[in-house]
């Protein structure tokens, strides 16, 4: 634990003192720590080196006085366990000699032979017998005594290591009550709740001047919460995205102040919410037919969006933009066969017959939710005050995201773990 702390006084000391060689070449000037912090720095710091130099010492009576003879006392009884296990050894030939009489003895009829091998055989069991008894006694005699005195050990070491515990205490808050009497800090230290009280009116201030700075104040990411990869879920940016840092990405807003004009082509926009796609005809001037062949939506590339069939084929023929190999393509991509025929351009072609009417789709319920706290939103942002009702126009499948909101027919994006259900 010193060790820890020796370590941390360093970094503070290091944090404070200035770098040598740093002091030019700044936009702006350095301010220096002031001289008294500095020296309660350095002080704690050489009070703790010496406090772990001390503290190591006592640590190593340790081995002296709780280690050392905890292991003696375990040297002293390996030999009992040798005759421990000789005793148990007696114990099974003395058993074994026993069964071999009884045996001998159930068997009736018994010739010369085997009244000879009996004979053996008690003789045998009285031998094992007495070794059993010898071994058995020592046992008893050696082994009591010198428990006793093992566990006589017990207190004494339990002692030393209470003593010792002590003065590491004593040490560590000799060390530290002289330096809070040096530098003026309360020993023994105020109730806990005086000190949150401290740090709090010291934090406060900081925290709200930071909370000031504009890229703070009116930024959205620093409120989201960090994701790993592209989940695919979410919100993501109308415009190209910068490379990710690391792998962490977040989701800005998807709701700009405005739009580049697009070519005067029939179109289908997409739209980041997922909604039902709408008909629109951009009233801006055509472009050259490079911009539009690199500016050609996403329902003029062939990619399925609702309303395709009933809309863009039908107005192919007749745009002025799109060449006539990326109409065959198109066509040729939703089953539209051109009924014309090369150098006939008399024949008409007859037309598809138009799909039918989608279906009537209900209208889902308008959602609200109440304001906790205030936000002050940026560009394509919804601002609201605490206890603002707002109307969900666009959400996700998790509150730990940025919704669509509207307040007064202003929308906007807007963090969803700032509100709760009205």
């Amino acid at each position: 634990m010193a060790t820890s702390q020796w370590a941390m006084v360093k970094e503070y000391e290091g944090l404070y003192d200035p770098i040598v060689g740093a002091s030019e070449g700044h936009g702006r000037p350095s301010v220096t720590t002031p001289q008294m912090q500095l020296d309660r720095t350095f002080k704690l710091s050489g009070a703790y080196s010496d406090l772990k130099d001390e503290l190591i010492e006592e640590v190593t009576a340790i081995d002296k006085q709780v280690i050392g003879p905890a292991t003696e006392a375990h040297e002293y009884i390996q030999p009992l366990r040798k005759t421990i296990k000789q005793r148990e050894n007696k114990r099974l030939d003395y058993e074994k000699a026993q069964e071999k009489v009884k045996k001998l003895q159930k068997k009736p009829g018994k010739t010369p032979k085997e009244d000879a091998a009996l004979s053996k055989a008690e003789f045998e069991m009285t031998c094992a017998s007495e070794e059993f008894e010898v071994a058995d006694s020592h046992i008893r005699e050696a082994l009591p005594p010198i428990i006793e005195a093992i566990f006589t050990l017990i207190p004494h070491i339990l002692a030393s290591h209470v003593t010792i515990q002590n003065r590491l205490l004593g040490l560590y808050y000799t060390v530290l009550h002289n330096y809070c009497e040096d530098h003026d800090f309360p020993s023994p230290p105020p109730p806990m709740e005086s000190v949150i009280s401290t740090w709090a009116a010291s934090f406060v201030p900081i925290q709200k001047e930071v909370e000031a700075i504009s890229c703070i104040a009116h930024g959205k990411n620093w409120r989201q919460p960090v994701r790993v990869g592209d989940d695919g879920q979410g919100r993501k940016s109308s415009t190209s995205s910068a490379p990710s840092r690391q792998g962490f990405t977040r989701t800005p807003s998807g709701i700009n102040e405005g739009t580049t004009p697009t070519p005067s082509t029939m179109r289908i926009p997409s739209n980041n919410g997922g909604s039902r796609p709408t008909m629109a005809r951009d009233p801006s001037p055509q472009p050259s037919p490079q911009s539009s062949s690199t500016n050609v939506s996403r329902s003029q590339l062939g990619l399925p969006t609702d309303f395709t069939t009933a809309t863009s084929l039908g107005q192919t023929q007749g745009s002025p933009n799109v060449s006539p190999s990326y109409s065959r393509s198109q066509s040729e991509y939703f089953g539209h066969q051109s009924g014309l025929i090369p150098g006939q351009g008399s024949l008409a072609a007859k037309k598809k017959p138009p799909p039918p009417p989608p279906a009537k789709r209900f209208k889902a319920p308008e959602e609200f939710v109440v304001a906790q706290y205030d936000f002050a939103g940026g560009n394509g942002d919804l601002s609201f005050n605490e206890g603002d009702i707002i109307k969900i126009v666009k959400k996700t499948d998790t509150d730990q995201d940025w919704w669509v909101g509207e307040i007064g027919g202003v929308r906007g994006s807007f963090p969803a773990n700032y509100c709760k259900a009205a």
